[in-house]
């Protein structure tokens, strides 16, 4: 297996990484633009690996002396930038500018793999591009990130742009069922992952993912239950607990009375996303007619984009529910 094999519905993208190394037509810099969880990564290590592969094809032999310490984290000419936050301007001047006129210790390249490289300052940019307009011939820079946009034009103007592209739903399912996960659980994390394997396999594993999903379920469950005073405390009391998580909140109930909604008019659970929680769509089925269950997808989109506009959070929460609980 190369190091390509894992990176799916980008095709078009690899085909021309592995065009550049066969025709030895390699640029000094790249930029690997997607969301979190989509493989600029992995696809950055794969390319970093067949840049320095021993053997020359357009694909790592994974058998010579670079591949093998590159698999084992300790190839000396592949040069990991990482911060917390934002990369600062120090650390262009002492881990990038000041190592570039070092030639590789062993191999062809000397790769800089620069992770959440849009978090650079403006300050840090201008030193980088420095470098960047007259690099050494055997540096290669990998510039990961998830928003081009915030380089500036004159270290735009010096890449090659690749934006990945997220899986279609389906194929994310067909994934996760290979490795393992059941068909109920490959289809909710399809959905909520929307096309992004890593996110997919991170929200398997999120334990506030799982209480958000218990809230949002709960919500459904409770909200025609309610009276004022408790439609108001209760709103009240997710802005004080879960404020950062409101949007996913609201996109879970969203696609949980989708589900309710289907399974009320069709009574086929082939199209739901929480095929493994037909109990509780019961109980929420129990409660609302279709109409009320498509006026309440309604208010939840509605609502989800007046919070995109940076409406009134309290007021936009209290409506929502105000509007699912009235008949």
């Amino acid at each position: 297996m190369n190091g390509y094999d894992g990176i799916l519905n980008n095709d078009i993208l690899i085909k021309s990484l592995k065009t550049a190394v066969r025709s030895s037509r390699i640029s000094h810099a790249y930029i690997f633009d997607g969301e979190k969880g989509i493989g600029k990564t992995t696809l950055a290590r794969a390319f970093a690996k067949t840049l320095n592969c021993e053997e020359g094809g357009e694909v790592s032999c994974g058998r010579c002396s670079s591949c093998r310490t590159f698999d084992d984290n300790n190839n000396p000419d592949i040069i990991y930038i990482s911060e917390e936050k934002n990369i600062k301007v120090d650390t262009v001047r002492d881990s990038i500018n000041a190592a570039v006129m070092t030639k590789p210790f062993s191999y062809k390249y000397k790769i800089f793999i620069i992770k959440d490289a849009d978090t650079m300052n403006l300050q840090a940019q201008n030193a980088f591009l420095k470098t960047l307009e007259e690099p050494p011939s055997f540096v290669v820079f990998l510039l990961l990130c998830q928003n081009f946009n915030k380089f500036l034009p004159t270290i735009l103007s010096r890449c090659i742009l690749f934006k990945l592209r997220p899986l279609p739903q389906p194929m994310l399912r067909q994934y996760l069922t290979d490795r393992w996960f059941s068909q109920g659980r490959a289809e909710m994390l399809s959905h909520y992952a929307q096309g992004i394997v890593g996110r997919a396999l991170e929200l398997d594993t999120d334990e506030n993912f799982a209480a958000l999903s218990q809230l949002a379920f709960d919500l459904g469950a409770d909200i025609k239950k309610w009276d004022i005073k408790q439609l108001f405390d209760k709103s009240a009391a997710i802005l004080k607990d879960h404020k950062d998580d409101i949007d996913t909140i609201l996109k879970l109930m969203y696609y949980i009375f989708r589900d309710a909604l289907i399974y009320k008019t069709t009574n086929d659970t082939q199209h739901l996303i929480h095929t493994t929680e037909l109990d509780r769509l019961d109980a929420i089925c129990a409660q609302f007619d279709s109409r009320q269950l498509m006026k309440a997808c309604d208010a939840l989109e509605f609502a989800r984009n007046r919070i995109v506009s940076n409406g009134d959070l309290q007021y936009i929460v209290e409506e929502l529910f105000y509007k699912i609980k009235e008949k």
